[in-house]
């Protein structure tokens, strides 16, 4: 029997002014999984994100998150200013029940001691005290944008031995090809508003959307053949029943509309 999702987003659709950014988005998150979310800058990726975290609420969809599942997420830019240290910054994502000791020992691997003042961190600082706190509490699921932004590759060569171990599962968007073809397993693509599930890591997926975007090129290529049949029809066939034509007319409308959307 194939295990439930602990995440699962349904229908989800959102709009920005008049820009449909999300229109009926899905996101399905199994004990374990390492997924990839990519897509095109602009496409929706951190806020279909953020909306997963339970961060932002769509106009449209559902949201589903198993009883008592535990997630953790790491936006962009983390925001460390209402706390005195990166310690307590990292400590006030535990809670009461999680190993504290984590803190120490995942800020010192990052480079940091704990003691470092908020104001005072560079930006690969912030980005480490931030990985220091999404980590500590061994959540089932972790959220990542852009994980390795501000890092330098020894700290990025550790972070992915670190994911790559860990029981939780992860959701990553990454401008950073190889940590998302070494790390993943399951990819899924957002592209106008939609998402598609391929049940391979990042490493087979542009194989695979050039293979998508090429069958939906033949396929718009055999509609519009078939538009050019029909408008011929119209135009040049020999007489036909009243009826007949109408409901040509209105095939070939629907074909046009198909073709719009």
């Amino acid at each position: 029997m194939a295990a439930a999702p602990i995440l699962a987003l349904q229908g989800i659709a959102l709009t920005f002014g008049t820009t449909q950014l999300l229109e009926a988005a899905e996101l399905s998150v199994l004990p374990g999984e390492k997924i990839a979310l990519v897509g095109r800058n602009g496409s929706g990726k951190s806020t279909l994100l953020k909306i997963a975290a339970g961060e932002v609420e769509a106009d449209a969809g559902k949201r589903f998150l198993q009883p008592g599942a535990t997630i953790r997420y790491l936006p962009q830019e983390p925001d460390l200013s209402a706390f005195p240290t990166t310690l307590a910054y990292v400590e006030a994502g535990m809670e009461a029940g999680d190993d504290h000791y984590r803190a120490t020992y995942l800020l010192n691997a990052l480079g940091l001691t704990g003691e470092e003042s908020p104001k005072n961190l560079s930006g690969g600082e912030a980005r480490r005290a931030a990985l220091a706190r999404v980590l500590a509490p061994e959540p089932d699921i972790i959220l990542l944008d852009e994980p390795t932004n501000h890092l330098d590759l020894p700290a990025i060569e550790w972070l992915e031995s670190e994911l790559s171990t860990i029981k939780s599962a992860l959701v990553i968007i990454s401008h950073d090809r190889r940590f998302l073809a070494d790390l993943t397993r399951v990819t899924y693509w957002l592209d106008r508003g939609l998402t598609r599930r391929l049940n391979k890591g990042f490493a087979g997926f542009e194989e695979w959307r050039d293979s998508v975007l090429e069958e939906e090129e033949m396929a718009r290529h055999k509609l519009d053949r078939q538009i050019v049949r029909e408008e011929h029809w119209l135009t040049f066939g020999v007489s036909a029943r009243r009826k007949r034509n109408v409901r040509r007319l209105g095939a070939l409308f629907d074909l046009r509309q198909e073709r719009k959307d």
